[in-house]
């Protein structure tokens, strides 16, 4: 247990790395380096501030669709919102600029291709603005309780009155 041969055997050289521990070898980053003088720095700002080739898509145009496709379609879905907003104004009686725009524009993303979320917002925006809510079936039910008990307590009253006059009547 205690013995410790005379000559370690020799070990083959790492094949990564240089030395024992490649691992903590200090790392090498192109980028790191790069911003470590003043003509790095430089050139890396020029990198970040260059347009780029392939910029994607434009912002307002959706998936699946090219800004030169989507514009004759976005044209004939305002024309269109501006006519429904317009036969709305005369149905509904609004005169407000600020709501008529306010319509036209929720008609618009409701009629236009893109993201469903939007386009059920804008669909719920033009309903609470056109139609009147429903009343709750709990305010109903609590409204025609009400209207039956009044009605016994009238009923009541009336058959009560009426007994009473009958037997003052037969009494006298």
């Amino acid at each position: 247990m205690g013995f410790k041969p005379n000559k370690p055997r020799a070990k083959s050289p790492s094949r990564v790395g240089q030395g024992k521990h490649p691992q903590k070898a200090p790392k090498n980053n192109y980028f790191a380096n790069l911003m470590k003088t003043e003509e790095g720095r430089a050139l890396r700002r020029e990198w970040s501030t260059k347009p780029r080739k392939n910029a994607g898509r434009p912002k307002g145009v959706p998936d699946g669709y090219r800004k030169e496709q989507i514009e004759p379609i976005r044209a004939k879905v305002k024309a269109e919102a501006k006519q429904v907003v317009e036969i709305m104004a005369k149905e509904f009686n609004i005169e407000d600029e600020y709501a008529k725009t306010a319509l036209e524009t929720a008609v618009e993303v409701m009629r236009m291709v893109g993201d469903n979320r939007e386009r059920v917002a804008a669909a719920r925006l033009v309903l609470d603005f056109t139609k009147q809510k429903p009343a709750s079936k709990s305010e109903l039910a609590v409204s025609k309780a009400e209207d039956f008990l009044a009605g016994l307590l009238t009923d009541e009253d009336m058959d009560g009155q009426e007994a009473g006059r009958s037997s003052q009547e037969t009494a006298h």
